[in-house]
């Protein structure tokens, strides 16, 4: 699996005082029939010592990267930062939540 981190991404992570970087599928609560409806959730924690099998492990750059095995990755997984100033906030592309 490939990687690639955008320079503001490293800078952002060490202005937050963090080398971790978890990425986790979160169930939204609905109110009618859909089913199952998967959100991704970026953190900026390992997972707990209790659910480290839930997620595979990768290393790039300094980084750990916790993915969880709900989410499926394309060729590159990507992470970025959107927004400015106080609402600034990661987000990967090149991810495929698995329903």
């Amino acid at each position: 699996m490939k990687f690639e981190l955008d320079d503001k991404v490293v800078q952002f992570l060490a202005q937050k005082g963090s080398t971790n970087v978890t990425l986790d599928v979160e169930d939204l609560d609905t109110t009618c029939c859909l089913g199952r409806v998967p959100e991704m959730k970026i953190t900026l924690v390992p997972p707990s010592e209790a659910h480290q099998s839930k997620y595979r492990h990768f290393n790039h750059a300094g980084i750990n990267l916790y993915l969880s095995k709900l989410i499926r990755s394309q060729e590159t997984l990507t992470l970025h930062l959107s927004g400015f100033g106080p609402f600034k906030k990661l987000e990967a592309s090149g991810i495929n939540l698995v329903l």
